[in-house]
């Protein structure tokens, strides 16, 4: 394990001897770690909360912009059968125009 030192003043060592007798732990620093462990714990979870929020937020998007393709597909399908017609085959599917 490695050592770290740190200075307090008086009236948060004392604050900090009181919680650790209060929550049950045996050394300032099992209370230390314990708090750090904690406060590490929450970090990641925050972390991982943002970047499930963001990921969330693509997959939306992903889905809009499918359903925006799949709205436009049986145009495309259209499309496709036109251009694959032979120019006889197009003029006989055009109404007759009386005027031509």
């Amino acid at each position: 394990m490695k050592t770290i030192t740190v200075k307090l003043d008086n009236e948060m060592a004392g604050a900090i001897e009181r919680l650790r007798c209060e929550a049950g732990y045996g050394t300032v620093s099992d209370l230390v770690r314990a708090a750090l462990k904690s406060l590490l714990v929450e970090r990641r979870r925050h972390e991982l909360e943002q970047r499930l929020q963001k990921y969330l937020r693509n997959a939306e998007a992903l889905a809009q912009a499918a359903d925006q393709v799949e709205s436009r597909l049986p145009l495309t399908e259209e499309a496709l059968t036109r251009a694959e017609q032979s120019p006889a085959q197009l003029r006989l599917q055009q109404p007759d125009n009386p005027h031509s």
